[in-house]
């Protein structure tokens, strides 16, 4: 090769090499560019979850409200009637107080102020207002402590779990959904409960809590009045599980396989969003665990939620 040609060949391959960085420049800035897109459409992908999520809660919210509003009167009423004669047997007393301070002040003599004293007593019915006060106490502090409740079960079934894991107790979050759909269930099915020994799992309370509203609710919908729902909780082989079983309708086995699709539901229209479900399956597979469906139609349905018992 001669020295032309071997610069040509030089040239000519410089050339080659300049185009090929030039490329893999342009090449590696588009996966960037593409990159840097795809992560902000997975952010606003995530964010629309959230935002899904809460909205489902606050529609589901907006169902329970009556329900919610009835539980949380219901201590109220028998408080503000404890109250009311809390009142009236504080005046009586006051009352007798101020007969038997008359009495004294007045100079009678021991006799007529001890004979005053009892007459009072009876006339006033003082000791039945004495015990009557610590039973109207005791009531009201239960029916306090019965709104705290509620309130303390609505703000766990509406907050927004932060990004981290924290420990749950599964049995609480059970109670909690049972409680803010007691005004729907108490009037329309028998539930019977049983918990069993959980140990804490790493995991989203508010999540959770969702996740048992929606289905015990959906148990709720599909049985006729009277009707049996069971909720039940056990551990073993390194899971917890949650099964919620009804003896209503059952599931179509055509419907089975679009169980957790967004949106699907065989509920007529404004019964429902066809979201509860989906939202639910996503939540569980955050954990790390699945959700198990059995149904058979005309006989009942159970759902079994299985997460893992280390929460990692």
């Amino acid at each position: 090769m001669t020295g032309a040609e071997y610069e040509k060949a030089y040239l000519r391959e410089k050339q080659l090499r300049k185009q090929a960085e030039q490329l893999l420049e342009d090449r590696s800035r588009e996966l960037y560019l593409s990159n840097e897109q795809l992560q902000e459409a997975n952010r606003a992908l995530q964010e629309q979850q959230r935002a899904m999520v809460q909205s489902e809660k606050m529609a589901s919210l907006g169902v329970l409200a009556a329900g919610v509003a009835h539980e949380i009167n219901n201590p109220l009423g028998f408080i503000c009637s404890n109250f009311s004669s809390l009142v009236e047997g504080l005046q009586d007393i006051q009352r007798f107080l101020q007969q038997a301070d008359q009495q004294i002040s007045g100079g009678d003599t021991l006799e007529q102020v001890r004979d005053g004293w009892r007459q009072g007593l009876m006339t006033f019915d003082i000791d039945y207002l004495l015990s009557d006060y610590q039973n109207l106490a005791l009531e009201t502090i239960e029916g306090l402590e019965r709104v705290k409740q509620i309130v303390a079960d609505l703000k766990s079934f509406t907050r927004q779990d932060g990004g981290r894991k924290s420990a749950v107790d599964v049995n609480d979050c059970l109670r909690a959904a049972l409680n803010i759909l007691n005004n729907q269930t108490k009037y329309h099915a028998r539930v019977e409960t049983s918990y069993g020994e959980l140990p804490e799992i790493q995991g989203y309370f508010g999540k959770l809590n969702q996740v048992f509203v929606n289905l015990i609710a959906n148990a709720n919908q599909a049985v006729d009045e009277n009707g049996l729902i069971r909720v039940a909780s056990r551990a073993g082989d390194g899971w917890v599980e949650v099964e919620v079983s009804d003896n209503g309708h059952g599931i179509a086995a055509e419907h089975m396989q679009y169980l957790f699709t967004p949106f699907f539901t065989t509920k007529p229209v404004g019964k429902g969003t066809g979201l509860g479900l989906s939202i639910s399956h996503n939540a569980v597979q955050d954990h790390g665990g699945e959700i198990l469906v059995d149904s058979e139609p005309g006989q009942g349905t159970t759902f079994t939620v299985r997460l893992p018992a280390d929460g990692a």
